[in-house]
């Protein structure tokens, strides 16, 4: 590596020499600069060289006057010199600097003035920079541009001339050979090298012009204003930010690379937006032109998304609410994905996006009629329609976003909720088996979380990526309240039947819930682990620990439960994996039941009071019934504790009373199908990616794959093999497991044959599976 300093500097030194046979060494090498050229940079060259600067005396600098250079050529070890200055040495002459001086002023007796005349005999014993008679004295850019200089590809106008003024500084420590490599320099090119990111610089002055104009030095100023000139066609001191912010929104020629830079990362200029919106265009376009870049402008994005809102509050009124939504999603997923999205302005565009797979998967539901089909459809699929709902929910944010989306799900996820459950539930009369009892081995702890839906067990098995993860269903106990199911998942030795309400009881007829459980935990020899102080117990025997924070978060929260939920899911995996590596050899997650959040407030169903046990034995979804009591025309099911006493579910996904949002007790997939996730260590070696499941929403390719935690990116193409024929992608993970492709409609329409490709973060094709673009078959 050569730096551009040590080519000046090592052209200084070679102007010292001389033929040893025939001549002394010189006094000195003379260097001329008229015009003060070199001036700003003496400083940094004199760490390479020993320059000796001619002026008005100043030891730090190493200049005084004529008569102080001769002292200091005759005596430097009695002259006081700074510590920067370069040592002298038979390799490393003494130079003596001239700013503002000529070849002439010096080498010519007659025009000596009385400050130079005690330079005349050092001359006639120095070398002069260039050596020859008559040559130019070396510029910056002359030198730096010849052949006999650096050799440099300089251009050679005023504004590249001007630049290399201001970088000078920097110029000096530059690779020469990188600089070669460059090819032409010109002003661009030689800004670069002050603003080491022109660009990001650009965008910070546009969002904050005082204190970024504040915070650049002259030179890096001037670097700007000389750059945007050049390169974007403004005058940052006379056009200002709006005008930039104009050309920004534009997106024309070099704008288009801006615009791409804020777009990686717009919350770093916080200020932009409101700019943006301010240099949006006012005037029609003339002659039918439209905006080619209308996404540019913050208010184009309020005005897409209130056009959404609009259509999803007007959802339930609609003749075809999933082809609407279809025709929404088509309309805006792309948005999903630009500027305005990443800032979080654009939640709506992604409610649609959920709302269209919802709505395709409710379309393309089966309508099995045995419970054991509808139970093994749910687990393996069918709780995705759940997931996506709760998805949809957690999109909106205000509560105008909220209303819109609560009204789009109760117009297309609420009927089939309801319809499900009235299908579950007329299986399950007579067929229902509440399953009661968990065998554990030693070394095996259970994690019960309260309310853990089978959608949220797939979301806490993906955050368990490195660990061999297996989710199973299970049927809870009936009725699906925490007093009849906590008790069914335990690991207890005990005998139970039916207690009060709907407590299970022990053969005291003591409710199995609080101390009691713990007392009977204890009685299997079961460890009970404290959740909230992270007790991780003896990895040697068996244990138990428990949460009903989700549970608890639900009947609180109602819908704001989907905001939250994530991070409670969170602890979760971070309990489990705390279990694992404390030496667990097997954790087991298990819950007592799900639970239904509907769009809407569940429809009220009347239930006479008389034929219930009284208010301790109702719930808004389940009540017990009086033995004697005549049965209502509603889905009855025995108790799984006692099956003497009846248990009523309310139909379908209604309640028996008014207002119900988060509810739990009665029959249908949601609550009753519970999953059971078995998480060991797993084996060491990592199991190749593959493609589980791919599924289409109009132009959205999902690509569910396996195991969860391979890194990897999906791409959707015409040829597998091919690169170049990408139409979508490359994506990464939106969540592990799960990769989500915008596939361009121009250049692969619906029906159009692909393949999805998964690879690797080099390139590499790990997986690949070919496919229909639109899901048309």
């Amino acid at each position: 590596m050569t730096l551009v300093r040590a080519v000046v500097a090592k052209a200084l030194r070679d102007a010292a020499a001389f033929n040893a046979g025939a001549n002394s060494a010189p006094a000195a090498v003379l260097w001329a600069d008229p015009e003060r050229t070199w001036e700003p940079v003496i400083r940094i060259l004199q760490e390479a060289v020993p320059i000796l600067v001619l002026g008005e005396y100043d030891p730090a600098a190493a200049r005084g006057p004529a008569l102080w250079l001769r002292a200091v050529l005759a005596s430097p070890e009695s002259a006081e010199l700074p510590a920067h200055l370069a040592e002298r040495d038979e390799r490393n002459p003494w130079v003596i600097y001239l700013p503002g001086g000529s070849r002439g002023s010096v080498a010519e007796a007659a025009a000596l003035d009385d400050s130079l005349a005690p330079l005349a005999e050092v001359a006639i014993r120095s070398n002069w920079w260039p050596s020859a008679h008559g040559q130019t004295p070396w510029t910056p850019h002359s030198f730096l541009a010849s052949k006999q200089g650096a050799g440099l590809d300089i251009a050679s106008d005023s504004a590249t001339k001007a630049a290399l003024a201001q970088v000078l500084d920097k110029l000096l420590f530059e690779d020469i050979d990188d600089l070669k490599r460059m090819g032409r320099l010109d002003s661009f090119r030689l800004h670069h090298l002050v603003l080491d990111d022109s660009v990001r610089t650009l965008l910070d002055w546009m969002n904050d012009p005082d204190a970024v104009r504040a915070s650049l030095e002259g030179a890096q100023w001037q670097a700007l204003v000389a750059s945007c000139k050049s390169v974007y066609g403004i005058s940052p001191d006379k056009d200002g930010a709006l005008t930039a912010a104009s050309k920004l929104g534009g997106r024309t020629g070099e704008w288009g690379t801006v615009w791409q830079r804020f777009a990686e990362n717009p919350s770093r200029y916080p200020n932009l937006p409101a700019l943006l919106d301010q240099a949006r265009p006012s005037v029609v376009p003339l002659f039918g032109d439209m905006d080619p870049h209308p996404d540019s402008w913050p208010s184009w994005n309020r005005d897409e998304e209130d056009a959404i809102r609009s259509a999803l509050d007007a959802l339930g009124t609609h003749p075809d609410p999933r082809g609407r939504v279809q025709e929404l999603a088509a309309a805006h997923t792309s948005r999903e994905e630009n500027v305005w999205a990443a800032l979080g302005q654009a939640p709506l565009a992604k409610a649609v996006g959920h709302l269209a797979e919802l709505a395709d998967r409710v379309a393309t539901a089966p309508t099995a009629t045995d419970l054991k089909t509808q139970i093994a459809w749910y687990s393996d699929e069918g709780h995705v329609i759940d997931d996506l709902a709760l998805r949809t929910i957690a999109t909106a944010k205000t509560a105008q976003d909220r209303s819109a989306v609560a009204h789009a799900l109760a117009a297309i996820y609420d009927p089939w909720a309801d319809q499900s459950a009235r299908a579950f539930q007329k299986a399950a009369v007579g067929s229902y088996s509440g399953q009661t009892g968990l065998d554990v081995v030693a070394g095996t702890c259970v994690v019960y979380v309260d309310a853990l839906r089978y959608d949220l067990a797939t979301r806490v098995a993906r955050r368990l990526s490195g660990l061999a993860v297996v989710v199973e269903p299970r049927q809870a106990a009936f009725p699906s309240v925490t007093p009849t199911g906590q008790p069914a998942v335990a690991p207890i030795r005990i005998s139970m039947a039916g207690g009060a309400a709907f407590d299970a009881a022990d053969d005291q007829g003591r409710s199995v819930k609080g101390a009691v459980l713990r007392s009977a935990l204890a009685g299997a020899e079961v460890q009970f682990l404290d959740w909230d102080t992270a007790q991780v117990g003896d990895p040697a025997g068996t244990a138990w620990t428990q949460t009903n924070m989700i549970d608890s978060l639900g009947h609180s929260h109602g819908h704001q439960m989907a905001d939250l939920v994530d991070h409670h899911l969170d602890l979760v995996a971070e309990r489990v994996r705390a279990l694992i590596e404390a030496g667990w050899r097997k954790v087991v997650v298990v819950t007592d039941h799900g639970f239904l959040l509907p769009g809407q407030a569940a429809q009220k169903v009347s239930l006479s009071i008389q034929i219930t046990e009284g208010d301790a034995a109702r719930k808004p979804r389940v009540a017990r019934l009086k033995a004697t009591a005549a049965r209502p025309d509603f889905p009855i099911l025995p108790w799984t504790w006692d099956s003497s006493v009846d248990m009523v579910s309310a139909p379908g996904t209604a309640a028996f009373e008014s207002g119900c949002l988060y509810e739990h007790g009665g029959l249908s997939l949601q609550e009753c199908v519970i999953p059971v996730v078995t998480v060991t260590r797993g084996g060491s070696a990592a199991a190749p990616a593959q493609i589980e499941a791919v599924r289409w929403t109009g132009q959205r390719c999902r690509i569910d794959y396996g195991p969860a935690e391979a890194e990897v990116v999906a791409e959707v193409r015409l040829r597998p093999a091919d690169a170049s024929s990408a139409v979508g992608g490359p994506k990464s993970p939106t969540e592990p497991g799960e990769v989500k492709v915008l596939v361009d409609e121009e250049q692969a329409p619906a029906g159009a044959s692909a393949w999805v490709v998964l690879l690797d973060l080099s390139g590499g094709v790990l997986a690949q599976a070919q496919t229909t673009v639109g899901g048309v078959e």
